[in-house]
């Protein structure tokens, strides 16, 4: 059995500002940890740019479906991915934030978040009546460029349930900057569709350094605005693993 992200964690590390949110160090054992930071895929396998460099602080992705399905992935990998990416994870998640739920996610679930259909991201989209989630490697590359935000302040998609970020900072990786900053509205909530929220509409209210075996996970909400600082020069990849959730259909609107 692989350790579970929120083996550590407890309702009691919810923080709530500027949104409820874990942020939890030293999330699996470190004997675990090691195995996966020595495994984590290189660029050949998440990335392509074909015969060109990739971009400067560019973000790829490789989702658990696919992962999964390689032949030469890690066994501790297959183990990861398959697990986070479960109906037993999700139910650890809607556990964890039973009072933190939004009202109108619970009633476009028809009550209870629990006991829907569950696929997975790529394998099961499109799809009606059924909660996908995923377990991805996603990485930015070194910004070989001036210095450059990947993604400044903004919501996630108006059909996730939670954003999880399992940080996996290289233990020579010097970078400065690509830590994750959560912001709060100025005033009432504006464009949330927007790719990223303009300065005047919001502000910054707490920033979580970019490190080794840390766990950031919160429910998506009109109020989960987040983004990430800037990254300056540097020949070093920043990985993590994104763990999320979506419904087969937007729920979350200005009012949510």
């Amino acid at each position: 059995m692989i350790a579970s992200l929120l083996s550590r964690v407890s309702s009691a590390d919810i923080v709530t500002e500027p949104f409820p949110h874990v942020c939890i160090p030293d999330a699996l054992p470190a004997d675990l940890y090691a195995q996966l930071a020595a495994h984590y895929p290189g660029f050949d396998r998440i990335g392509w740019a074909g015969d060109r460099a990739p971009a400067s602080n560019h973000r790829f992705q490789l989702s658990a479906w696919p992962a999964g399905n390689m032949p030469d992935m890690a066994p501790v990998w297959r183990n990861f991915l398959a697990y986070h990416a479960s109906s037993a994870f999700f139910a650890q998640v809607v556990a964890l934030f039973a009072d933190h739920w939004p009202a109108a996610l619970i009633e476009r679930c028809g009550g209870s978040l629990l006991g829907h259909p569950m696929g997975l991201i790529l394998r099961d989209r499109p799809s009606t009546g059924m909660i996908v989630q995923d377990a991805r490697f996603e990485i930015n590359t070194p910004v070989t460029g001036p210095a450059s935000v990947s993604r400044g302040c903004h919501l996630d998609i108006p059909e996730r349930l939670f954003t999880g970020l399992f940080y996996m900072r290289a233990n020579d990786d010097t970078s400065r900057g690509g830590d994750l900053q959560l912001f709060r509205w100025r005033d009432a909530p504006t464009d949330i569709t927007a790719f990223e929220q303009p300065d005047h509409a919001v502000e910054a209210v707490l920033t979580i350094p970019y490190r080794a075996n840390q766990l950031v996970l919160f429910p998506q909400s009109i109020n989960a605005l987040h983004g990430v600082s800037m990254r300056h020069p540097t020949a070093h990849t920043r990985r993590y693993v994104f763990v999320t959730a979506e419904l087969d259909r937007p729920w979350l609107a200005a009012a949510a």
